[in-house]
């Protein structure tokens, strides 16, 4: 196979040594419990996120409607409204 036992079993100790090498029993149970958790922290992250656009989504709502007063003609036309006196102050 292109591999030589002594190769081999280096490579089954360092995978015992770093914990990689899992019976088959264990390992489903180990996987499951861990994929269990990760789908948890990964719907914990989504609704984290969904708040955040949410709240993002407001922020620009509110921006926008800001804007529009600004741009709006009422402020143009009537600048004494907001000040007093010139409008063009030194």
């Amino acid at each position: 196979m292109g591999i030589q036992v002594t190769d081999l079993i280096k490579m089954f100790i360092r995978l015992g040594l770093n914990g990689d090498l899992i019976t088959s029993k264990a390992s489903g149970e180990v996987n499951s419990r861990a994929s269990g958790r990760d789908v948890e922290y990964l719907k914990g992250k989504i609704f984290i996120m969904e708040n955040m656009m949410r709240v993002l989504q407001e922020k620009i709502d509110e921006l926008e409607r800001r804007i529009e007063e600004l741009e709006s003609p009422d402020i143009v036309l009537n600048p004494r409204k907001f000040g007093s006196g010139r409008v063009n102050k030194p």
